[in-house]
């Protein structure tokens, strides 16, 4: 097939060794683990409940992850690596999840 439903990126780059795939290669409607940094962070209303949108990014691209019901998760904050994994959905924004699982990781030792 010549590229028509390809995805960009090259599957044949150097794939991350901690299980999780690079953002430019998420898949839709599957189970995924991502890993990146949290580069903005916003609160929404969506019908009337809070949610909180976090914007993570890794070299490749960025996802958005949207938290509903919450207004803040602890330890979540501007420059944190985090690694999230849950069902990417396609939106205008690109990849998006909601309420996907994640772990913080710890920050650089400097």
């Amino acid at each position: 097939m010549s590229g028509l439903f390809r995805r960009k990126g090259n599957r044949d780059e150097a794939a991350p060794t901690d299980g999780t795939t690079p953002i430019a290669l998420t898949p839709f409607r599957q189970t995924v683990r991502v890993r990146g940094q949290v580069t903005k962070i916003r609160q929404r209303p969506a019908r009337g409940l809070p949610s909180l949108v976090v914007t993570i990014s890794d070299e490749s691209g960025r996802v958005t992850a949207i938290w509903s019901g919450r207004r803040s998760i602890g330890g979540i904050g501007l420059g944190r690596d985090i690694v999230i994994e849950g069902v990417a959905a396609p939106s205008p924004d690109g990849p998006t999840f909601l309420n996907p699982s994640y772990l913080l990781l710890p920050p650089p030792k400097g």
